[in-house]
């Protein structure tokens, strides 16, 4: 019978660890997915000396490159649940083993708590990996110190508190109050007193002599509050319960542990009651918004163009950078002034083209317009900045090296391309990309590098960030047979509502080698036409389609029957002709 005891309470005790790393990797890796592709995007971690040294310039620099390494293993969202999740389960098992050692008995309500915090605090995609490291560390160097059995053993925390501070920077103030408290209890004044007195030292000597950084810095690195995705009040509740921990453990909950199901203590399953409440509180964090913008980002930088179409054609969204990011695939897949319409738009045109920002997600995608239509040097220079302002990511790279290869700037290329190559994930194809060094021919057949070479504009301009549209007009004055560029030129009249605008640029069509007008803008030029706004040019080869002319009969005649009521038309006529220029000039 004692047997059977034992191993049920044995399973009690194992099976929530089990519960709560299965589920927390399920819901990780199917629900959460995006939060390992963001965070994997937003730094480039590499691996050599250098890259370390530049993490030791300040005290928690190395918690940020030991986050930094974690993170670039999110390029599997499999491996980073996996780790996030292992993560959590050995902070909870920690927290247990200390509770013992502290009180004597086996504790499991506050590890699971504060575990299931933490995971809760993960679900947003903002909150960085080095945090739940952070914590971790401190918890299993305060457990060392404490699980020592000779005395003695206490003196390393008070001696060696500098270098856990120059390791893990504020967050090693989770150890230093948690030693605090200990050693109160245990009345080791002395050690108490040397661990300050080190510990002051430590960090007026490193700030005139080492540092060279504020005391604000100095106190504060690596926390932010935007690294914890803007959960202040959740993270500081849950450091204050870690602090109080040497007290909360020495706590006896007499009545709750007299409660018993068949011999088994009532708070052994705590635990399981907790599981349940994360599971109701994770499930309506997750943001189906972003999860929506992350998948058409990668598929983006994938460049699955016809994917992403497909997708938001499925799933239509008003994000701005989502259409943003569609209307460069529609234009990379020639279907621009095909499909424009099919997509929410903003008639100020941000959908089309982002205005320089210093703002970071503006910033890193602004330039991928200018790549699109050829203007090169911009794309760099959008990319430039951003690596000056927020560091390397992998895709900032990626373009600057394309961009200086398509300049045929191969040492600067080749200087990119050997960071590329100390990553971990990114080293194949920075293999690909070294061998199209000093390789002009290499790079002019190119499927991608060798068209956007041949884009170029064939003359020199001065580039106006804030107002890309003038951008458009230069480039044609330079080449009106780039039709990306033109195409662009055309979806933006269509915002402004110009049709005249877009029956002048007719003829350019004729000359950039269209042999039929594109649907979006033939509905421009019907609507141009059979209202009589003005002449049509002269053309050659390009000419309406009876059908388009019928098609636009029909909305005219639905809008005229329900011309008393707007609402009323709208209805009448969304299911036929919502993605149609008409129908964005009468509605938008």
């Amino acid at each position: 019978m004692n047997v059977l005891n034992h191993k049920s309470n044995r399973t009690i005790q194992v099976l929530p660890f089990v519960l709560f790393f299965l589920m927390g990797t399920f819901f990780l890796y199917y629900y959460s997915a995006y939060i390992f592709f963001y965070q994997e995007k937003s730094i480039l971690f590499q691996l050599s000396l250098d890259y370390l040294q530049q993490h030791l310039n300040k005290p928690g620099g190395f918690l940020i490159y030991l986050g930094e390494l974690q993170t670039t293993f999110y390029y599997y969202p499999l491996i980073g649940s996996l780790l996030v999740v292992l993560e959590l389960c050995f902070l909870i098992w920690l927290l247990q083993k200390t509770g013992k050692l502290l009180s004597g008995r086996s504790c499991c309500f506050i590890p699971f708590l504060l575990g299931g915090a933490l995971f809760y605090l993960q679900i947003n995609y903002q909150y960085l990996a080095f945090n739940n490291l952070g914590i971790l560390l401190q918890l299993f160097l305060f457990y060392l110190i404490v699980s020592c059995i000779k005395p003695i053993f206490l003196w390393g925390g008070s001696i060696l508190y500098p270098a856990v501070y120059f390791l893990f920077g504020s967050y090693s103030f989770l150890f230093l109050i948690l030693f605090t408290v200990y050693l109160i209890q245990k009345k080791e004044w002395i050690k108490l007193a040397v661990t300050f007195g080190m510990a002051v030292l430590f960090f007026f000597v490193g700030k005139e002599l080492l540092f060279f950084q504020t005391t604000e810095t100095l106190l504060q690195y690596p926390f932010t509050v935007q690294d914890t995705g803007g959960q202040l009040n959740v993270f500081v509740l849950v450091a204050f319960i870690l602090t109080l921990l040497p007290l909360l453990f020495k706590i006896e909950y007499r009545k709750l542990n007299t409660l018993s199901i068949r011999k088994m203590k009532l708070m052994e399953f705590t635990p399981f009651v907790l599981l349940i409440l994360l599971v109701l509180l994770v499930i309506p964090r997750v943001d189906k918004k972003n999860s929506h913008y992350f998948h058409v980002e990668k598929l983006f930088y994938e460049q699955k163009y016809n994917e992403i179409i497909q997708f938001n054609a499925q799933f239509p969204s008003t994000n701005i950078l989502t259409a943003f990011l569609n209307n460069v695939a529609l234009s990379e897949t020639g279907q621009l002034a095909n499909s424009f319409f099919q997509f929410p738009q903003t008639q100020d045109a941000s959908t089309l083209f982002q205005k320089w920002e210093m703002m970071g997600e503006v910033l890193r995608k602004g330039g991928y317009f200018y790549y699109s239509i050829g203007m090169i040097n911009e794309a760099q220079r959008w990319a430039y900045e951003y690596m000056v302002m927020r560091g390397l990511t992998p895709e900032i790279l990626k373009m600057l090296i394309k961009t200086e290869l398509i300049n045929g700037n191969y040492e600067v290329a080749d200087k990119y391309i050997s960071i590329l190559k100390r990553s971990i994930f990114y080293r194949d194809l920075a293999k690909n990309y070294e061998a199209l060094l000093f390789n002009d021919a290499a790079i002019n057949n190119d499927s991608e590098l060798g068209l956007k070479k041949a884009l170029k504009p064939k003359m020199d301009f001065f580039v106006l960030s804030d107002d890309p549209v003038v951008n458009l007009d230069l480039i044609l004055m330079s080449d009106s047979t780039n039709v990306f560029t033109l195409e662009y030129k055309l979806v933006y009249l269509m915002l402004q509502k110009d049709m005249k605008g877009v029956v002048d640029l007719l003829p350019v069509m004729e000359k950039a080698g269209y042999t039929q007008i594109p649907r979006n803008v033939e509905e421009a030029v019907v609507s141009y036409k059979l209202l009589k706004i003005g002449e049509m040019p002269e053309l050659h080869q390009l000419g309406i389609r009876p059908e388009t002319e019928q098609h636009f009969q029909q909305f005219y005649k639905l809008f005229q029957q329900n011309r008393s009521s707007k609402q009323q038309a709208q209805q009448a006529l969304a299911r036929d002709f919502a993605n149609t220029y008409w129908y964005y000039v009468f509605f938008s």
